[in-house]
């Protein structure tokens, strides 16, 4: 994605979005590219302020947890969010009609290498952020607690 296009997204739409999924309590754009979206509130990890960020998830069959991924549309630097999941696990999701406390967890090794190729069967974008970052593109799963 080109740069002025991340910024656009991040100075416009991230805003709106935020701001009309909690007016409609996730009806309106509690969907994106056909999957579901949440937004992640955490800690500041300097600052100390909840930060909160529109996220698409993911949620496989055979676990509760919700998936999400630190791709930051293939920039070649985390996002914001998972560096401060990174720093306190502690964070609360939002979905559609409900909130709730939950624990992210950073998935590694096998298990991170396998969630991100389900993520990318579920949605082909973001087979493009991996080949576009000269990172290791993180995969956290946020469960209830």
């Amino acid at each position: 994605m080109p740069t002025y296009q991340r910024l656009l997204v991040a100075w416009l739409f991230v805003p709106v979005h935020r701001l009309l999924f909690r007016l409609s309590r996730g009806r309106l754009l509690g969907r994106l590219e056909g999957s579901g979206v949440l937004i992640l509130v955490t800690r500041g990890r300097r600052s100390g302020k909840p930060r909160s960020s529109p996220l698409i998830y993911f949620q496989f069959g055979e676990s509760d947890d919700l998936i999400v991924v630190a791709s930051n549309y293939g920039q070649d630097h985390h996002p914001s969010w998972y560096l401060n999941a990174a720093a306190d696990q502690n964070v609360t999701v939002e979905l559609t009609g409900e909130r709730f406390a939950a624990r992210a967890r950073i998935a590694g090794g096998d298990e991170r290498a396998a969630l991100y190729e389900r993520v990318v069967a579920a949605n082909p974008r973001f087979a493009r952020y991996r080949s576009a970052a000269d990172r290791e593109i993180p995969v956290v799963a946020l469960g209830r607690r």
